[in-house]
């Protein structure tokens, strides 16, 4: 955080913690400079990330894309100083002399939305789902998440949708976050870690100690969601205060609510794909069901979170792992988009600190832009698992098998073909490997691929063919006993 001489940060611009009330929209024009937009006489005002010294704007503007929460600067020529900035500086522009402001294109922030739109079918939704937004210490990121939340939900279903946020701790600049954004928070839960010195095995170093406070945080979050509605609440959506969503996000859900309530081997909802990345989905009306549980904006039924409490099944740490296990995923699925309907722009946290895993997972996913009347599409999920595997094993049978290599060579032009293509793995190695060729987020999550279902994940090709990366096991199934008999993913993949 130095000036880059080994002192103190430089005190901000006055420019820059007042805004001023011309108006940008006569500022200088444009330049390029290190993949930067530049504007010569322009100041961002305020989301100031941290000073540093810089030798110019080509400079700042290289600091700025080389921290990932940084998406806009401004660049002070008089004292060489270079302000690094959230991307939503952008917003908050006025005229100055001296100065010269910058934007990473790739980090701009989206434009504003148009008004949301009231649900499809009101009638599918006759209960309030509350959203729980777990914070601890990024009121900046926080911020992003409420505003981003709010303005995909219509005023009048707002009451449908209450916003309840559990602090950890008591950073200052969360609970000023939460404090201005006043009635549209209808309660404020506030946490405070008690280390019981209970540790997993394998786990007992200082180091992991983050791990246990935000899953203890998220026991105490949910059983207080519940709680709030005195029993009214069958279904909670969970997120943390890095998430931005998509316009159709609370209408996403409200489908999914119905569908959790009529299939039993759902257990869950999720807004997010793990292999949701741009060149990897195309249909933003796909629904698709996984095996491995995904979170970041994700849906909790009641019932499940009474089975939890009642086995005693929540972890001393780690609560994203133990959604995946035995003991709480007990063979059930949850249902998932192609297209994600949450996209996380936090690049520090818990499991993320390099920010590598960031960058090459995350920052590529896609978030839905197109609103989807989900509520007239409850079709899509009528049938069940047993309609869902019927279709699985038609689509595994109709496809044209090639070799990983025949793919990779073909990838990029296409055959001129309509038929899918199926490319088969027969060990979990084997996965990884191709899954890695393939550009796919290739991890295994007990025993199974991450948004993979029955060992099949699907992805779109850039030639536009979709691709079925399927278990030997799987295909053998599809070919000789489906859609006769349901996938039974436990006595596959072996």
């Amino acid at each position: 955080t130095g000036t880059g001489q080994g002192g103190e940060p430089p005190e901000p611009p006055s420019s820059s913690t007042s805004a001023s009330a011309a108006s940008s929209s006569s500022s200088a024009p444009a330049a390029a400079q290190g993949g930067c937009e530049l504007r010569d006489g322009v100041d961002y005002f305020g989301s100031d990330i941290k000073g540093v010294g810089a030798d110019g704007a080509g400079e700042c503007c290289e600091l700025c894309k080389a921290n990932q929460m940084c998406g806009a600067f401004t660049y002070v020529v008089s004292d060489k100083s270079c302000w690094l900035k959230l991307p939503s500086a952008v917003l908050h522009a006025s005229q100055k002399q001296g100065v010269v402001s910058g934007v990473v294109p790739e980090r701009r922030p989206p434009p504003p939305r148009p008004a949301p739109r009231s649900l499809a079918d009101p009638s599918v939704l006759p209960e309030a789902i509350p959203i729980l937004v777990i914070a601890f210490k990024r009121g900046e990121y926080l911020r992003r998440t409420l505003r981003s939340i709010l303005s995909a939900i219509p005023a009048e279903q707002r009451e449908r949708f209450p916003l309840i946020i559990s602090q950890q701790g008591n950073d200052a600049g969360v609970t000023k976050a939460i404090e201005d954004f006043g009635e549209d928070v209808k309660a404020h839960l506030h946490y405070q870690f008690v280390d019981s010195g209970k540790r997993q095995k394998g786990y007992e170093a200082g180091s992991w100690l983050g791990y246990y406070k935000m899953t203890q945080h998220y026991e105490f979050a949910i059983r207080r969601a519940f709680e709030a509605g005195g029993g009214a609440y069958q279904h909670l959506i969970i997120m943390e205060d890095d998430l931005e969503v998509a316009p159709d996000f609370y209408e996403f859900f409200a489908m999914a609510s119905k569908a959790l309530d009529r299939d039993r081997t759902l257990y869950c909802a999720s807004a997010w794909n793990d292999n949701g990345m741009r060149p990897l989905v195309r249909d933003v009306r796909g629904l698709r069901r996984t095996e491995v549980f995904p979170g970041l904006g994700w849906m909790l039924p009641r019932r499940v979170w009474e089975e939890i409490e009642r086995d005693r099944s929540w972890p001393l740490a780690f609560w994203d792992e133990a959604m995946r296990e035995p003991p709480i995923r007990k063979g059930r699925s949850c249902l998932i988009p192609e297209v994600n309907r949450a996209y996380t722009f936090g690049s520090q946290g818990n499991s993320q600190e390099s920010g590598s895993w960031w960058r090459r997972f995350l920052e590529p996913i896609r978030l839905a832009e197109t609103p989807v009347p989900w509520t007239r599409l409850l079709n899509a999920t009528e049938g069940g698992k047993p309609a869902y595997d019927a279709r699985l094993a038609g689509l595994i049978r109709a496809a044209e098998e090639h070799t990983l290599e025949q793919a990779l060579d073909a990838v990029n032009g296409g055959d001129g073909k309509d038929e899918d293509w199926l490319i088969q793995y027969r060990s979990e190695s084997e996965y990884v490997s191709k899954g890695g060729r393939l550009g796919l987020l290739n991890e295994y999550k007990e025993g199974k691929p991450r948004a993979g279902y029955c060992g099949v994940l699907m992805f779109w090709a850039p030639c536009g063919k979709r691709v079925l990366l399927a278990h030997a096991d799987t295909v053998e199934w599809a070919r000789s006993g489906g859609p006769a008999k349901e996938c039974d993913t436990a006595a596959r993949l072996r």
